[in-house]
């Protein structure tokens, strides 16, 4: 069974998600609501989405970086 994951990772991932989407095209209406949405939540903290941004990096090149000690 996977892990439950926290509400601040899965918006900070998501934040994460347009930042990377930032790079190849430019935002959407909705994109742009989104993330003052995210940019407003306490709970998306610079950290996290960093930490978000490097995990979705590291599994666009084949990496796993959360994989359960087996």
């Amino acid at each position: 069974m996977e892990p439950k994951l926290n509400r601040c990772w899965r918006k900070s991932r998501i934040a994460a998600r347009l930042l990377l989407k930032k790079e190849r095209k430019p935002w959407n209406d909705r994109d742009r609501q989104l993330a003052k949405q995210l940019a407003h939540d306490d709970g998306v903290t610079n950290r996290l989405i960093q930490q978000a941004i490097n995990h979705l990096k590291a599994r666009a090149n084949g990496y796993r970086i959360m994989e359960r000690a087996a």
